[in-house]
């Protein structure tokens, strides 16, 4: 039987991001049809969520969601590292989670269908087309028969190299992580555990429903040399070389030993007119950061947004787009300077060329300057912006959409400021007339804002060598706002 499904936004992929962008556009009041090919609950890496992830929960409105669904906090983590003792570090009260993934996928895809959307599931996508601006169709197979969906905009989240889209840009080694769930151990809820191999580097951690996940990360190489039917056997191996984890062996494993790609990677253009990458779609970060879920989730977050003003105000495309591509970048380059900070530290096999491939930090420019003022100010000091200082526009998200405002650029900055908490950075220097005193910008500030966050943002700026001494009052009249903001 063949049917046809007309929507405003086809979602492709019912993981975290999938889920979640789906469900926040879906509460903007958009028409949202969700496709996935499996059967939920699936099994699924990825159960470490880490403290950082509460925020991003909150944006999403999910926290409540996640932490009524039986997820258990994480206790201590057992780590194996930098020395070859192995030492216990507890976690704090506002630690993140350790969830069962199958689970975690499921709620989530349901919290977007209680929200609205249209879940078809498990019905298999094939390639989409576009037959102009804001029309796209998809052949979608389900049980039922063959199915048309027509749609305006499109979004893929459907993870790493599913077929649907393989335009990826790998910027590390392949790593591959072979991982299997184990019942019927010693180990117990909450406690989590990483070490580190000669090649290859393990993980493991105790899930609220008893069983174990243990998960061995290696060169992809080397997997490959390997014969497919001796997976299990080769996993089991390389569990006996983990003083952290081998007592799993003494378990059974309740279902075959699983692999998935685990390599970092970036995807060329995750944003169109109509379309859009999402979580694992657009970029991949490495494991070791166990910031997976996190990433998808605020990228759905993100990617939501860009979706919302592209549809609704289609004249900000070009705004979108730099937000859109600026912050995948940005969540790119410091997951990799983290992870390659944390390979480094490793120290139990410093000279294997496995760590050492992967301890590289990317490269990234180095501002022109960095922030000069060593002593602290006096109130008498004249001071005036660094020439240095300029102010342009940066999207930005405001109101469920993407708006362009004043920010703040100087080579201290990694990239422009338009907010420090909830004051806007450049209302406040527009009103610094070069030579006054600090004393005097204070007390003008203070009309706009409490005397702690003026001091909070006058000892930031200073920190920063945005406010700079001035011996003699310059001739401009400060720092003025644009009337007609370009974008960057």
């Amino acid at each position: 039987m063949t049917s046809e499904l007309v929507t405003e936004i086809c979602v492709v992929g019912g993981g975290p991001a999938g889920s979640a962008i789906a469900r926040q556009l879906a509460r903007l009041g958009h028409q949202v049809c969700l496709v996935e090919k499996a059967a939920f609950p699936r099994a699924h890496i990825g159960e470490s969520l880490p403290p950082s992830i509460l925020p991003v929960l909150e944006l999403l409105d999910l926290r409540q969601l996640v932490e009524a669904a039986g997820a258990c906090r994480p206790e201590s983590a057992f780590i194996r590292w930098s020395t070859h003792l192995p030492f216990e570090k507890p976690y704090d009260p506002e630690a993140g989670f350790l969830v069962d993934r199958g689970r975690l996928d499921q709620l989530l895809l349901a919290a977007a269908q209680a929200a609205g959307v249209t879940v078809v599931q498990p019905a298999a996508a094939g390639r989409p087309q576009s037959l102009g601006p804001n029309q796209w169709t998809l052949p979608v197979r389900t049980a039922a028969g063959q199915t048309t969906i027509n749609a305006q905009f499109l979004i893929n989240a459907t993870g790493k190299h599913s077929g649907f889209d393989r335009q990826v840009k790998h910027h590390a080694v392949t790593t591959l992580a072979l991982y299997g769930y184990w019942q019927k151990t010693a180990f117990q809820p909450g406690e989590s555990y990483v070490e580190a191999g000669e090649n290859e580097w393990f993980w493991g951690a105790a899930l609220p429903d008893g069983s174990f996940n243990a998960a061995v990360f290696v060169e992809a190489k080397r997997y490959q040399a390997a014969r497919p039917h001796q997976r299990t056997a080769w996993y089991r191996s390389l569990l006996t070389q983990a003083p952290l984890l081998k007592d799993c062996l003494e378990g059974h494993l309740a279902e075959p030993v699983q692999v998935c790609d685990a390599s970092f990677y970036l995807a060329p253009d995750p944003i169109g007119p109509d379309w859009l990458r999402v979580g694992d779609a657009a970029f991949a970060i490495d494991p070791l950061s166990a910031q997976g879920v996190q990433m998808a989730l605020l990228s759905a977050f993100q990617g939501g947004i860009a979706t919302h003003t592209l549809l609704t105000q289609p004249e900000k495309a070009e705004a979108v787009y730099s937000f859109y591509r600026h912050k995948i970048e940005e969540t790119v380059t410091r997951s990799k300077t983290a992870a390659a900070y944390f390979y480094a530290a490793q120290n139990v096999y410093p000279s294997s060329p496995f760590w050492q491939q992967r301890s590289q930090p990317p490269a990234v420019a180095q501002p022109d300057s960095w922030p000069q003022n060593a002593r602290l100010f006096e109130l008498s000091d004249r001071i005036r912006l660094s020439p240095s200082a300029q102010l342009s526009t940066t999207p930005v998200i405001q109101n469920n959409s993407i708006q362009l405002i004043p920010a703040l650029s100087h080579p201290s900055l990694e990239s422009p400021v338009a907010y420090l908490g909830n004051v806007e950075i450049a209302a406040l220097l527009s009103l610094v007339t070069p030579g006054q005193t600090i004393l005097d910008l204070v007390q003008r500030w203070r009309r706009q804002q409490d005397l702690s966050i003026c001091w909070q943002i006058l000892q930031w700026c200073w920190s920063q060598d945005i406010l700079v001494l001035a011996a003699v009052p310059a001739p401009s009249t400060g720092f003025s706002i644009p009337n007609q903001p370009q974008l960057l």
